[in-house]
Protein backbone atom coordinates (compact mmCIF):
# COMPACT_ATOMS: atom_id res chain seq x y z
CA UNK A 1 0.00 0.00 0.00
CA UNK A 2 2.74 2.58 0.84
CA UNK A 3 4.13 1.94 -2.49
CA UNK A 4 0.82 2.49 -4.17
CA UNK A 5 0.61 5.48 -2.30
CA UNK A 6 3.88 7.28 -3.00
CA UNK A 7 3.45 6.42 -6.49
CA UNK A 8 -0.18 7.75 -7.00
CA UNK A 9 0.54 10.75 -4.90
CA UNK A 10 3.21 11.54 -7.29
CA UNK A 11 1.02 11.96 -9.77
CA UNK A 12 -1.51 13.67 -8.21
CA UNK A 13 1.32 16.03 -6.95
CA UNK A 14 2.59 15.91 -10.18
CA UNK A 15 -0.56 16.86 -11.82
CA UNK A 16 -1.62 19.69 -9.83
CA UNK A 17 1.12 21.15 -8.82
CA UNK A 18 1.88 22.00 -11.99
CA UNK A 19 -1.31 24.02 -12.38
CA UNK A 20 -1.01 25.62 -9.16
CA UNK A 21 2.69 25.26 -9.56
CA UNK A 22 2.54 28.12 -11.49
CA UNK A 23 0.67 29.39 -8.28
CA UNK A 24 3.24 28.23 -5.64
CA UNK A 25 4.30 30.27 -2.70
CA UNK A 26 8.29 29.35 -2.95
CA UNK A 27 7.94 30.72 0.47
CA UNK A 28 8.57 29.98 4.17
CA UNK A 29 5.99 27.42 6.04
CA UNK A 30 5.35 23.84 5.41
CA UNK A 31 2.60 21.83 3.95
CA UNK A 32 0.35 19.84 6.21
CA UNK A 33 -3.66 19.78 7.34
CA UNK A 34 -2.68 22.84 9.91
CA UNK A 35 -0.76 24.83 7.19
CA UNK A 36 -3.96 23.95 4.81
CA UNK A 37 -6.23 24.62 7.66
CA UNK A 38 -4.38 28.51 7.94
CA UNK A 39 -4.00 28.91 4.45
CA UNK A 40 -8.03 28.67 3.77
CA UNK A 41 -8.87 30.77 6.99
CA UNK A 42 -5.91 33.97 6.43
CA UNK A 43 -7.07 33.83 2.39
CA UNK A 44 -10.77 34.34 3.76
CA UNK A 45 -9.05 37.54 5.91
CA UNK A 46 -10.30 41.18 5.26
CA UNK A 47 -11.98 42.12 1.94
CA UNK A 48 -11.35 38.42 1.08
CA UNK A 49 -8.29 39.31 -1.38
CA UNK A 50 -5.50 36.81 -1.64
CA UNK A 51 -3.10 35.91 1.08
CA UNK A 52 0.52 34.80 0.26
CA UNK A 53 1.11 30.86 1.28
CA UNK A 54 4.03 29.30 1.43
CA UNK A 55 5.55 26.22 1.79
CA UNK A 56 8.67 24.37 3.16
CA UNK A 57 11.80 25.28 0.49
CA UNK A 58 14.27 23.08 -1.01
CA UNK A 59 17.76 23.98 -0.53
CA UNK A 60 18.32 25.20 -4.17
CA UNK A 61 15.71 28.15 -3.51
CA UNK A 62 17.88 29.71 -0.79
CA UNK A 63 19.97 31.19 -3.52
CA UNK A 64 17.44 32.69 -6.36
CA UNK A 65 17.26 35.92 -6.10
CA UNK A 66 13.67 38.00 -6.48
CA UNK A 67 10.23 36.36 -6.71
CA UNK A 68 7.93 35.25 -9.58
CA UNK A 69 4.36 35.73 -8.32
CA UNK A 70 1.01 33.94 -10.00
CA UNK A 71 -1.78 34.41 -8.49
CA UNK A 72 -4.59 31.26 -8.21
CA UNK A 73 -8.43 31.50 -7.63
CA UNK A 74 -10.01 28.25 -5.71
CA UNK A 75 -12.13 27.39 -3.14
CA UNK A 76 -11.26 27.64 -0.03
CA UNK A 77 -14.64 28.57 1.83
CA UNK A 78 -16.90 26.06 0.36
CA UNK A 79 -17.86 22.41 0.12
CA UNK A 80 -15.32 22.39 -3.38
CA UNK A 81 -12.67 23.00 -1.22
CA UNK A 82 -13.24 19.58 0.38
CA UNK A 83 -9.99 18.59 -2.40
CA UNK A 84 -7.52 20.71 -1.12
CA UNK A 85 -5.01 19.08 0.74
CA UNK A 86 -4.46 17.63 -3.29
CA UNK A 87 -3.59 20.85 -4.16
CA UNK A 88 -1.89 21.55 -1.03
CA UNK A 89 0.48 18.20 -1.51
CA UNK A 90 0.43 19.53 -5.41
CA UNK A 91 1.78 23.14 -4.27
CA UNK A 92 4.60 22.05 -2.83
CA UNK A 93 5.79 19.51 -4.99
CA UNK A 94 5.80 22.16 -8.08
CA UNK A 95 7.95 24.28 -5.72
CA UNK A 96 10.53 22.02 -5.41
CA UNK A 97 10.39 21.34 -9.15
CA UNK A 98 10.30 24.61 -10.17
CA UNK A 99 12.41 26.61 -6.89
CA UNK A 100 15.15 23.66 -6.89
CA UNK A 101 15.93 23.74 -10.13
CA UNK A 102 16.99 26.78 -10.89
CA UNK A 103 13.58 29.23 -10.26
CA UNK A 104 11.92 30.94 -13.15
CA UNK A 105 14.18 33.31 -14.86
CA UNK A 106 16.36 33.01 -11.22
CA UNK A 107 13.28 34.11 -9.71
CA UNK A 108 11.42 31.91 -6.47
CA UNK A 109 8.52 31.04 -7.62
CA UNK A 110 5.71 31.95 -4.99
CA UNK A 111 2.00 31.97 -5.20
CA UNK A 112 -0.99 33.92 -3.60
CA UNK A 113 -4.87 32.06 -3.47
CA UNK A 114 -7.77 33.65 -3.42
CA UNK A 115 -11.44 32.49 -2.70
CA UNK A 116 -14.23 33.24 -5.49
CA UNK A 117 -16.71 32.84 -2.27
CA UNK A 118 -18.61 30.21 -4.85
CA UNK A 119 -19.72 33.23 -7.09
CA UNK A 120 -18.80 34.58 -10.62
CA UNK A 121 -18.44 38.73 -9.91
CA UNK A 122 -16.50 37.66 -6.66
CA UNK A 123 -14.10 35.57 -8.86
CA UNK A 124 -13.85 38.61 -11.78
CA UNK A 125 -13.00 40.74 -9.01
CA UNK A 126 -10.18 38.09 -7.16
CA UNK A 127 -8.92 38.26 -10.72
CA UNK A 128 -8.83 42.28 -10.81
CA UNK A 129 -6.64 41.85 -7.32
CA UNK A 130 -4.23 39.04 -8.96
CA UNK A 131 -3.91 41.36 -11.50
CA UNK A 132 -3.22 44.41 -9.34
CA UNK A 133 -1.18 42.56 -7.46
CA UNK A 134 1.92 42.00 -9.85
CA UNK A 135 1.21 38.53 -10.37
CA UNK A 136 2.61 37.56 -13.66
CA UNK A 137 -0.66 35.67 -14.80
CA UNK A 138 -3.57 33.77 -12.52
CA UNK A 139 -4.95 30.03 -12.78
CA UNK A 140 -8.37 29.89 -12.26
CA UNK A 141 -8.37 26.83 -10.39
CA UNK A 142 -12.79 27.08 -10.23
CA UNK A 143 -15.29 24.68 -10.69
CA UNK A 144 -17.21 24.42 -14.41
CA UNK A 145 -19.92 26.89 -13.07
CA UNK A 146 -17.44 29.87 -12.43
CA UNK A 147 -15.07 28.60 -15.27
CA UNK A 148 -16.90 31.08 -17.89
CA UNK A 149 -16.67 34.13 -16.14
CA UNK A 150 -13.13 33.84 -15.51
CA UNK A 151 -12.03 32.95 -19.54
CA UNK A 152 -14.75 36.52 -19.74
CA UNK A 153 -12.29 38.02 -17.20
CA UNK A 154 -9.17 37.45 -19.39
CA UNK A 155 -10.65 38.28 -23.04
CA UNK A 156 -12.28 41.90 -20.96
CA UNK A 157 -8.61 42.55 -19.76
CA UNK A 158 -6.28 40.87 -21.70
CA UNK A 159 -4.51 38.97 -18.66
CA UNK A 160 -3.59 35.56 -19.51
CA UNK A 161 -5.40 32.81 -17.44
CA UNK A 162 -5.10 29.39 -17.51
CA UNK A 163 -8.84 28.08 -16.81
CA UNK A 164 -8.32 24.61 -15.23
CA UNK A 165 -11.90 23.23 -15.30
CA UNK A 166 -13.49 20.96 -17.95
CA UNK A 167 -13.82 23.32 -21.70
CA UNK A 168 -17.07 24.10 -22.05
CA UNK A 169 -18.65 26.33 -25.94
CA UNK A 170 -19.88 28.67 -23.29
CA UNK A 171 -15.78 29.18 -23.63
CA UNK A 172 -14.15 28.50 -26.18
CA UNK A 173 -17.33 29.68 -28.54
CA UNK A 174 -18.92 32.35 -26.12
CA UNK A 175 -15.61 33.62 -24.30
CA UNK A 176 -12.67 33.24 -26.49
CA UNK A 177 -9.81 35.14 -26.89
CA UNK A 178 -5.91 34.56 -27.14
CA UNK A 179 -5.69 35.36 -23.02
CA UNK A 180 -7.75 32.49 -21.64
CA UNK A 181 -6.27 29.13 -22.06
CA UNK A 182 -8.30 26.07 -21.46
CA UNK A 183 -6.42 23.39 -19.87
CA UNK A 184 -9.35 20.76 -18.52
CA UNK A 185 -10.66 17.78 -20.75
CA UNK A 186 -12.61 19.58 -23.72
CA UNK A 187 -16.52 18.85 -23.40
CA UNK A 188 -17.37 18.76 -26.77
CA UNK A 189 -14.49 16.18 -27.09
CA UNK A 190 -15.44 13.82 -24.19
CA UNK A 191 -18.83 13.64 -25.95
CA UNK A 192 -17.49 12.01 -28.93
CA UNK A 193 -14.93 9.98 -27.36
CA UNK A 194 -17.89 8.43 -25.45
CA UNK A 195 -19.98 8.54 -29.08
CA UNK A 196 -16.89 6.43 -30.81
CA UNK A 197 -16.93 4.07 -27.85
CA UNK A 198 -20.61 3.65 -26.93
CA UNK A 199 -22.20 3.96 -30.13
CA UNK A 200 -19.49 3.43 -33.27
CA UNK A 201 -17.99 0.43 -31.27
CA UNK A 202 -20.72 -0.96 -28.58
CA UNK A 203 -23.83 -0.34 -30.81
CA UNK A 204 -25.56 1.70 -27.46
CA UNK A 205 -29.06 3.10 -28.80
CA UNK A 206 -29.82 5.48 -25.79
CA UNK A 207 -28.77 7.04 -22.76
CA UNK A 208 -30.37 9.14 -19.26
CA UNK A 209 -28.07 11.97 -17.85
CA UNK A 210 -27.70 12.79 -14.25
CA UNK A 211 -25.63 15.77 -13.37
CA UNK A 212 -24.80 18.73 -12.22
CA UNK A 213 -25.93 22.33 -13.97
CA UNK A 214 -22.38 23.36 -15.51
CA UNK A 215 -21.64 24.40 -18.69
CA UNK A 216 -19.14 21.74 -19.40
CA UNK A 217 -21.97 18.99 -17.91
CA UNK A 218 -24.36 20.27 -20.30
CA UNK A 219 -21.95 19.98 -23.12
CA UNK A 220 -20.72 16.68 -22.14
CA UNK A 221 -25.11 15.65 -22.28
CA UNK A 222 -25.73 17.51 -25.65
CA UNK A 223 -21.98 16.24 -27.30
CA UNK A 224 -22.87 12.68 -26.98
CA UNK A 225 -26.14 12.86 -28.53
CA UNK A 226 -24.51 14.92 -31.14
CA UNK A 227 -21.31 12.95 -31.87
CA UNK A 228 -23.95 9.82 -31.52
CA UNK A 229 -26.40 10.55 -33.78
CA UNK A 230 -23.63 11.01 -36.57
CA UNK A 231 -23.06 7.12 -36.03
CA UNK A 232 -26.57 6.10 -35.57
CA UNK A 233 -29.40 8.43 -36.06
CA UNK A 234 -31.77 6.60 -34.15
CA UNK A 235 -29.13 7.23 -31.01
CA UNK A 236 -31.32 8.91 -28.29
CA UNK A 237 -31.69 10.73 -24.61
CA UNK A 238 -34.26 8.78 -22.66
CA UNK A 239 -33.97 11.57 -19.94
CA UNK A 240 -31.79 14.38 -18.20
CA UNK A 241 -31.84 15.24 -14.44
CA UNK A 242 -29.81 17.78 -12.91
CA UNK A 243 -28.65 17.83 -9.69
CA UNK A 244 -27.94 20.54 -7.07
CA UNK A 245 -24.13 20.13 -5.43
CA UNK A 246 -25.93 18.72 -2.42
CA UNK A 247 -29.46 17.53 -3.49
CA UNK A 248 -31.03 15.91 -0.54
CA UNK A 249 -33.59 14.32 -3.40
CA UNK A 250 -30.82 12.02 -5.35
CA UNK A 251 -32.87 9.17 -4.41
CA UNK A 252 -36.21 10.07 -6.16
CA UNK A 253 -33.78 10.84 -9.11
CA UNK A 254 -31.73 7.53 -9.36
CA UNK A 255 -35.25 5.83 -9.39
CA UNK A 256 -36.90 7.65 -11.78
CA UNK A 257 -33.51 7.26 -13.96
CA UNK A 258 -33.57 3.69 -13.32
CA UNK A 259 -37.11 3.08 -14.53
CA UNK A 260 -36.35 4.54 -17.94
CA UNK A 261 -34.29 1.55 -18.22
CA UNK A 262 -31.69 3.36 -19.98
CA UNK A 263 -28.37 0.96 -21.94
CA UNK A 264 -26.17 3.63 -20.00
CA UNK A 265 -26.09 6.59 -17.79
CA UNK A 266 -23.83 9.86 -18.31
CA UNK A 267 -23.16 10.71 -15.01
CA UNK A 268 -21.17 14.67 -14.81
CA UNK A 269 -20.24 16.09 -11.55
CA UNK A 270 -17.67 14.84 -8.58
CA UNK A 271 -16.76 14.78 -5.29
CA UNK A 272 -20.20 14.00 -3.10
CA UNK A 273 -22.31 13.68 -6.36
CA UNK A 274 -20.69 10.95 -7.97
CA UNK A 275 -20.31 9.10 -4.32
CA UNK A 276 -24.20 9.42 -3.88
CA UNK A 277 -24.90 8.74 -7.29
CA UNK A 278 -23.07 5.51 -6.61
CA UNK A 279 -24.18 4.77 -3.53
CA UNK A 280 -28.31 5.13 -4.92
CA UNK A 281 -27.65 3.09 -8.37
CA UNK A 282 -26.45 0.16 -6.11
CA UNK A 283 -29.41 0.53 -3.41
CA UNK A 284 -32.08 0.41 -6.70
CA UNK A 285 -30.42 -1.67 -8.63
CA UNK A 286 -29.09 0.53 -11.36
CA UNK A 287 -25.88 -1.34 -12.04
CA UNK A 288 -28.09 -4.56 -12.52
CA UNK A 289 -28.74 -3.82 -15.92
CA UNK A 290 -26.89 -0.64 -16.96
CA UNK A 291 -23.41 0.76 -16.44
CA UNK A 292 -22.46 4.41 -15.65
CA UNK A 293 -20.04 7.05 -18.45
CA UNK A 294 -18.38 9.45 -16.66
CA UNK A 295 -14.56 11.52 -16.35
CA UNK A 296 -14.26 10.07 -13.11
CA UNK A 297 -12.98 6.48 -13.67
CA UNK A 298 -9.87 6.75 -11.67
CA UNK A 299 -10.50 9.68 -9.57
CA UNK A 300 -8.68 9.52 -6.32
CA UNK A 301 -9.93 12.67 -5.08
CA UNK A 302 -13.60 11.21 -5.88
CA UNK A 303 -13.53 7.63 -5.34
CA UNK A 304 -11.45 7.12 -2.43
CA UNK A 305 -14.54 7.67 -0.28
CA UNK A 306 -16.40 4.47 -2.31
CA UNK A 307 -13.27 2.32 -2.35
CA UNK A 308 -12.16 2.45 1.59
CA UNK A 309 -15.94 2.07 2.03
CA UNK A 310 -16.37 -1.00 -0.09
CA UNK A 311 -18.60 0.27 -2.40
CA UNK A 312 -17.04 1.84 -5.77
CA UNK A 313 -18.81 -0.18 -8.84
CA UNK A 314 -15.54 -1.97 -10.52
CA UNK A 315 -16.19 -2.73 -13.85
CA UNK A 316 -19.63 -0.75 -14.16
CA UNK A 317 -17.70 2.70 -14.45
CA UNK A 318 -16.07 3.81 -17.55
CA UNK A 319 -14.68 6.60 -19.44
CA UNK A 320 -12.26 9.20 -19.78
CA UNK A 321 -8.72 9.69 -17.86
CA UNK A 322 -6.49 12.06 -18.41
CA UNK A 323 -3.09 9.90 -17.33
CA UNK A 324 -3.08 6.13 -16.96
CA UNK A 325 -0.96 6.21 -13.99
CA UNK A 326 -0.31 2.59 -13.56
CA UNK A 327 1.77 2.49 -16.66
CA UNK A 328 4.54 4.73 -15.04
CA UNK A 329 7.23 2.53 -16.44
CA UNK A 330 6.28 4.21 -19.81
CA UNK A 331 6.13 7.62 -18.45
CA UNK A 332 9.33 9.98 -19.59
CA UNK A 333 11.70 11.01 -16.79
CA UNK A 334 9.91 14.45 -16.15
CA UNK A 335 6.60 12.80 -15.15
CA UNK A 336 8.36 9.95 -13.01
CA UNK A 337 10.48 12.79 -11.43
CA UNK A 338 7.05 14.51 -10.56
CA UNK A 339 5.77 11.42 -8.85
CA UNK A 340 8.31 11.40 -6.94
CA UNK A 341 8.14 14.55 -5.68
CA UNK A 342 4.37 14.44 -4.58
CA UNK A 343 4.78 11.12 -2.86
CA UNK A 344 7.01 13.16 -0.20
CA UNK A 345 5.07 16.15 0.63
CA UNK A 346 4.32 15.64 4.42
CA UNK A 347 0.25 16.27 3.20
CA UNK A 348 -0.16 13.48 1.23
CA UNK A 349 2.26 10.88 3.15
CA UNK A 350 0.12 11.86 6.86
CA UNK A 351 -2.83 11.53 4.69
CA UNK A 352 -2.30 8.91 2.44
CA UNK A 353 -3.66 10.61 -0.13
CA UNK A 354 -3.75 9.02 -3.92
CA UNK A 355 -3.48 10.27 -7.66
CA UNK A 356 -6.20 12.53 -8.78
CA UNK A 357 -7.98 12.50 -12.38
CA UNK A 358 -7.17 16.49 -12.52
CA UNK A 359 -3.49 16.67 -11.46
CA UNK A 360 -2.33 16.92 -15.02
CA UNK A 361 -3.39 19.89 -15.46
CA UNK A 362 -1.60 21.65 -12.96
CA UNK A 363 2.15 19.72 -14.51
CA UNK A 364 1.35 21.32 -18.10
CA UNK A 365 0.61 24.77 -16.77
CA UNK A 366 3.63 24.24 -15.09
CA UNK A 367 5.51 23.39 -18.30
CA UNK A 368 3.79 26.03 -20.16
CA UNK A 369 5.09 28.46 -17.63
CA UNK A 370 8.73 27.57 -17.72
CA UNK A 371 8.63 27.22 -21.56
CA UNK A 372 6.84 30.73 -22.40
CA UNK A 373 9.09 32.83 -20.11
CA UNK A 374 12.23 30.86 -21.24
CA UNK A 375 11.06 31.93 -24.78
CA UNK A 376 10.51 35.57 -24.14
CA UNK A 377 13.55 35.76 -22.07
CA UNK A 378 15.17 34.41 -25.44
CA UNK A 379 13.56 36.93 -27.28
CA UNK A 380 14.76 39.78 -25.02
CA UNK A 381 10.95 40.48 -24.09
CA UNK A 382 9.71 41.57 -21.10
CA UNK A 383 7.31 38.86 -20.07
CA UNK A 384 5.43 40.64 -17.52
CA UNK A 385 4.21 42.46 -20.03
CA UNK A 386 0.69 40.39 -20.38
CA UNK A 387 0.40 40.61 -23.84
CA UNK A 388 3.83 39.54 -24.39
CA UNK A 389 3.88 36.39 -21.94
CA UNK A 390 0.37 35.69 -23.28
CA UNK A 391 1.98 35.41 -26.87
CA UNK A 392 4.22 33.52 -25.72
CA UNK A 393 1.83 30.60 -24.43
CA UNK A 394 0.29 30.83 -27.28
CA UNK A 395 3.83 29.56 -29.10
CA UNK A 396 4.84 26.58 -26.74
CA UNK A 397 4.58 23.51 -28.08
CA UNK A 398 6.54 19.64 -26.95
CA UNK A 399 5.58 15.71 -27.29
CA UNK A 400 6.03 13.54 -24.28
CA UNK A 401 3.91 10.69 -22.97
CA UNK A 402 0.60 12.32 -23.19
CA UNK A 403 1.24 13.31 -26.88
CA UNK A 404 1.54 16.60 -28.97
CA UNK A 405 0.98 19.51 -26.82
CA UNK A 406 0.02 22.65 -28.15
CA UNK A 407 -2.79 25.54 -27.58
CA UNK A 408 -5.19 25.70 -30.70
CA UNK A 409 -4.99 29.21 -31.16
CA UNK A 410 -7.41 30.91 -32.93
CA UNK A 411 -10.07 27.94 -32.67
CA UNK A 412 -10.45 27.18 -28.88
CA UNK A 413 -7.23 28.12 -27.36
CA UNK A 414 -7.67 24.45 -25.70
CA UNK A 415 -4.67 22.65 -24.54
CA UNK A 416 -3.76 19.68 -27.03
CA UNK A 417 -3.32 16.72 -24.96
CA UNK A 418 -4.36 12.88 -25.18
CA UNK A 419 -6.94 11.56 -23.42
CA UNK A 420 -7.77 8.19 -22.16
CA UNK A 421 -10.94 5.59 -22.05
CA UNK A 422 -11.36 2.79 -20.31
CA UNK A 423 -13.20 0.42 -17.44
CA UNK A 424 -12.86 0.62 -13.86
CA UNK A 425 -10.60 -2.35 -12.75
CA UNK A 426 -9.24 -3.64 -9.06
CA UNK A 427 -5.00 -3.39 -9.20
CA UNK A 428 -2.70 -5.70 -7.08
CA UNK A 429 -0.13 -3.44 -7.63
CA UNK A 430 -2.38 0.10 -6.76
CA UNK A 431 -4.21 -0.85 -4.24
CA UNK A 432 -6.81 1.48 -2.72
CA UNK A 433 -7.65 3.50 -6.10
CA UNK A 434 -9.28 2.28 -9.61
CA UNK A 435 -7.15 1.88 -12.65
CA UNK A 436 -8.38 1.41 -16.22
CA UNK A 437 -8.07 -2.62 -17.10
CA UNK A 438 -6.31 -3.98 -19.78
CA UNK A 439 -7.82 -2.89 -22.64
CA UNK A 440 -8.16 1.19 -22.59
CA UNK A 441 -7.71 3.05 -25.29
CA UNK A 442 -5.35 6.21 -26.19
CA UNK A 443 -7.37 9.01 -28.00
CA UNK A 444 -5.08 11.60 -29.64
CA UNK A 445 -6.53 15.74 -29.49
CA UNK A 446 -6.82 15.40 -33.29
CA UNK A 447 -9.05 12.46 -33.35
CA UNK A 448 -11.54 14.03 -30.83
CA UNK A 449 -11.12 17.50 -30.55
CA UNK A 450 -13.76 19.68 -33.12
CA UNK A 451 -11.99 21.08 -35.86
CA UNK A 452 -12.74 25.07 -36.87
CA UNK A 453 -15.03 24.13 -39.66
CA UNK A 454 -16.90 22.16 -37.16
CA UNK A 455 -17.22 24.90 -34.24
CA UNK A 456 -17.93 27.74 -37.11
CA UNK A 457 -20.98 25.61 -38.19
CA UNK A 458 -22.17 24.49 -34.41
CA UNK A 459 -22.11 27.75 -33.16
CA UNK A 460 -23.59 29.70 -36.01
CA UNK A 461 -26.45 26.97 -35.46
CA UNK A 462 -26.43 28.14 -31.70
CA UNK A 463 -26.12 31.34 -32.22
CA UNK A 464 -22.28 32.06 -31.39
CA UNK A 465 -20.88 35.09 -32.73
CA UNK A 466 -18.24 33.04 -35.45
CA UNK A 467 -16.93 35.42 -37.43
CA UNK A 468 -13.32 35.07 -36.09
CA UNK A 469 -13.06 31.60 -37.76
CA UNK A 470 -13.81 33.41 -41.65
CA UNK A 471 -10.55 35.18 -40.84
Amino acid sequence: MKKFVKIVSLLLALVMCVGLAACADAGTASTGEAKEDKTASSAKEGSGTGRDVGLEQPEAAKDLEGTFEVGVVCALSSTHAATNGWLMASLEATQAYVNGNGGIDGKKLIYTLYDPESDASTLKQRLTDIKNSGAVFAVAGVNDALAPAAAQWAAENEYPVFVTSNTSTQNTLGNYSDYAFMMGKNAWGFGKILALHCVGQEGKKNFVFVGTDGAATIDAENFLLYEGKKIDPEFEILGSFRINFNDTEFSNIIAAATALNPQMVLQQGGGPNFVSFCQQASLFGLFDFCDVYNDLVTDASTNQPLIEGDEFPYGKTHGITTLPFWDIKNMDEDLQYFYKLWSETKIATDNGYLVSEHALNYYNIMKCMLMAVDDCVKNGQDYTDPKLLSAAISRVKWTDYNGDHYFRTGIDNQFASNLYYGTSAKSDEYPGVAICGDDWETYTSEQFLPSAEEMAAWGAEHGYDVSRFAN
